[in-house]
């Protein structure tokens, strides 16, 4: 009895010899397990900003359920689930200072991370608010959209 190659993806093993091997990582349910594994480790803005180009199933909408399961070209998101996908995508930019998604006029000092904020405020001073201009964008950050 030969060596064996055992696959983690597919949680399965088989002789191991050249033609095998190549029949294995080129057929669909190997493919298909990788992609399941390497989607688990993905960014939340990389998932929106696929689900978002997207198209709604419409079997998935009608029924809860759709034959091709994850993959399916059509979104298995609702409206419901985008938006807390896009706000958890917004906190997670604002907290990692990466970004900021809103015109600065009008907003008070206190929304901003605490490396832009002003050191000390003497007694008697209000909380300044910044007026015109926008702040930096980065394109994984877009709130609402």
């Amino acid at each position: 009895m030969g060596k064996r190659y055992f696959c983690d993806y597919c949680d399965r093993s088989f002789q191991d010899n050249l033609h095998n091997r190549k029949k294995h990582l080129n057929g669909v349910q190997h493919l298909r397990a990788k992609k399941v594994w390497y989607d688990l480790f993905r960014d939340a803005a990389a998932i929106l900003q696929e689900e978002q180009s997207k198209k709604p199933c419409r079997k998935f909408l009608q029924t809860g359920q759709c034959d091709f399961g994850s993959n399916c070209r059509f979104s298995h998101m609702t409206e419901m689930d985008l938006e807390r996908l896009s706000a958890q995508v917004h906190a997670l930019c604002l907290r990692n200072h990466l970004c900021f998604s809103t015109p600065l006029a009008g907003l008070q000092y206190k929304t901003f991370p605490h490396r832009f904020r002003p050191r000390l405020l003497e007694a008697g001073q209000s909380q300044p608010t910044f007026s015109g201009g926008e702040g930096y964008k980065d394109q994984r950050c877009k709130k609402g959209s």
